[in-house]
């Protein structure tokens, strides 16, 4: 078979169809060439274009180090208000220490100077002093320990009368304890003129004898004895005028 070429062929279609009417000259038909549509060449470019893009952002993530927001550095708070500096004193005596330590504690109860002082005793010699001071207004206590120090004014820590009265010819009682090591306490209180025994009596009929000073008692103790001190069930004093007796309530 011989094969037609463009023009052979083109000749063919015009002879046979020299009579034939078209609406559209033969010439355009035959002549006609695919050309690509631009919409098609738009998206073609459009998606060359993405692909450059996204591979240029791949290469700058995987060749750039990567970088981490510095950590917001808080701002300083104000420090919460502490606890008042702890009394000091310069004083090389024992009632010098106390009356400087008892300084804002006296103040708090509207006071302005220590009660007279009524006993000064240690109820561990060398470790633990204790002073005691009282008048019809009422009472402190000063324990003195190696390194630390307690002051109590107007308390009975170890009774429900926390802050007992003193009254002339009366008997009276505050008990209270130390509260740190080693363990210590003390019961002290007031008696009618010309008493000269205080019995100070615990659970199961014990009982022990206390100091007396003029109108006024003392008895401390350390260790076990010092816990059985909030156990106290009376005070009694003993006197030319006979026996008065305190019941002692424990909160």
């Amino acid at each position: 078979m011989t094969e037609l070429d463009d023009e052979r062929l083109a000749e063919l279609v015009r002879g046979a169809h020299r009579d034939t009417h078209l609406a559209v000259p033969l010439a355009r038909i035959i002549g006609a060439r695919p050309r690509p549509r631009p919409l098609t060449v738009l998206a073609l470019a459009a998606g060359v274009l993405v692909g450059v893009v996204l591979l240029g952002l791949g290469f700058l993530l995987v060749a750039a180090p990567p970088s981490y927001d510095e950590p917001a550095v808080p701002l300083p708070s104000a420090s919460p208000p502490g606890k008042p500096p702890r009394p000091s004193s310069s004083a090389t005596t024992a009632p010098g220490r106390c009356a400087d330590y008892a300084a804002g504690e006296l103040a708090t109860a509207g006071l302005t100077a220590l009660p007279p002082l009524r006993f000064e005793v240690e109820p561990l010699p060398g470790r633990l002093r204790l002073l005691i001071y009282a008048d019809d207004r009422g009472s402190a206590a000063c324990w003195l320990g190696g390194e630390q120090h307690v002051v109590e004014v107007g308390g009975s820590n170890l009774t429900t009368a926390m802050r007992p009265a003193y009254p002339p010819g009366r008997l009276s009682n505050a008990s209270s304890a130390w509260g740190l090591d080693p363990p210590a306490a003390f019961t002290f209180g007031r008696v009618p003129a010309g008493v000269t025994r205080v019995e100070v009596h615990f659970p199961g009929g014990v009982t022990r004898e206390a100091q007396v000073d003029g109108e006024w008692y003392l008895l401390a103790a350390t260790g076990r004895q010092a816990h059985e001190f909030s156990e106290i069930t009376k005070i009694v004093a003993i006197g030319p005028g006979g026996r008065a007796e305190l019941p002692v309530e424990h909160g």
